[in-house]
């Protein structure tokens, strides 16, 4: 893709710098050994280095925009629900990798 392409799909999602920090992070989760797995705001924030209210900021706007999804009812590895979480949808998988964010 050319550097032109890609603004011009920036230009139109008008992706901040927080929601490709965020976007990075979800996309890193999703195909890292923990291959599909939702993480928690917090943990957007260590891996991207916002503060947690900017990573929860980002990625509900990422939600809204259809790059993220939220899940209720997140389960830990001992099988109890350890609350809510998001993950990159497909389009946030397909526009990180076209921006080369990751």
């Amino acid at each position: 893709m050319t550097l032109s392409h890609n603004l011009r799909i920036e230009a139109v999602l008008k992706i901040s710098e927080r929601e490709k920090k965020a976007l990075s992070a979800l996309y890193e989760t999703y195909f890292s050994s923990e291959e599909g797995s939702c993480v928690y705001s917090r943990t957007v924030a260590e891996r991207s280095g916002m503060e947690v209210n900017q990573s929860r900021n980002a990625l509900r706007s990422l939600v809204r925009k259809g790059l993220a999804e939220y899940h209720r009812g997140l389960f830990d590895d001992d099988g109890f629900v350890a609350g809510s979480g998001f993950c990159v949808s497909p389009a946030g998988a397909k526009l990180a990798e076209t921006l080369e964010i990751i």
